[in-house]
């Protein structure tokens, strides 16, 4: 195949997943944010990430947030005197966004994270909570966030478990498409009669591709190991019950490097050296 259908190919693979995220996201958009507040791996999962991305920011930081979707964490970040700047592509999640009323600080970039015009080391905090997954590359996207990234500036992802995904899967007698997804390393993620496909990651290639990108002092952590454990319901009783005494599990849980891969989805955050 000449080289200009080879990458008419992958330009249209490109904008069919992309477009497919779209739509997803935008069907979820009106209840999205809601879904952390219930009992349950989102709302722990959730907790645990504030706790790690507000430990980062020093006072007045500009944090750009690649895939902010309907904006659940800017208001707080506004209120404690820090800038935003937002990348988005789906229409849903940017009509909610627009209906916000915020103080000043906030600015909105309408395009795939891919596009965004940032410039370069101008963030304190690069951070993209479950989005960075749906790149076409998110090893190059990862490099794309450090560039954006001062010195001393910290770059903070996290994406889904692919050894956690597989375990759960065989746990629940679906064999075949735990097989499938280990070969493949793709996900799928659905809802409302949409889907998009997303990359999987275990902590030795999230690691490497931070690496890659140049970020030093790496360090990956899972979050929600139980919920990987004993399953999301039986988690959600569990939350329910005592959510405290739940987190304070997971943060123990999530301190060891060894337990990451267990956890349903990987946080890992890298410095950019200066």
């Amino acid at each position: 195949m000449p080289p200009s259908e080879t990458s008419t190919s992958a330009d249209s693979i490109v904008a069919a997943r992309r477009e497919a995220s779209n739509a997803l996201y935008s069907t979820l958009a009106a209840g999205y944010d809601a879904t952390y507040e219930q009992p349950s791996h989102r709302r722990a999962y959730d907790i645990q990430a504030w706790e790690y991305v507000s430990s980062l920011l020093p006072p007045g930081a500009h944090v750009v947030d690649a895939g902010i979707g309907a904006g659940r964490w800017l208001e707080r970040l506004l209120s404690m005197g820090h800038r935003v700047t937002g990348i988005e592509q789906a229409p849903g999640m940017i009509a909610i966004l627009e209906r916000l009323s915020l103080p000043p600080g906030f600015t909105l970039l309408r395009h795939p994270m891919e596009e965004a015009p940032v410039p370069p080391a101008s963030a304190d905090l690069v951070m993209a909570m479950g989005s960075v997954q749906y790149a076409a590359d998110p090893a190059t996207m990862i490099r794309r966030f450090a560039g954006w990234t001062r010195p001393g500036g910290s770059v903070c992802v996290y994406v889904d478990s692919l050894v956690s995904l597989v375990l759960e899967l065989l746990r629940e007698g679906r064999t075949a498409e735990a097989l499938q997804r280990l070969s493949t390393r793709r996900g799928v993620f659905g809802g409302t009669g949409q889907s998009a496909t997303l990359h999987l990651y275990d902590r030795r290639n999230l690691e490497a591709d931070f690496a890659a990108a140049g970020l030093v002092d790496v360090r990956c952590h899972g979050l929600t190991v139980g919920a990987g454990a004993i399953g999301r319901k039986d988690y959600a009783t569990l939350m329910e019950a005592d959510e405290a005494a739940t987190l304070a599990m997971e943060r123990t849980l999530a301190a060891d490097p060894a337990m990451a891969d267990t956890g349903l989805h990987l946080l890992a955050i890298g410095r950019v050296q200066g």
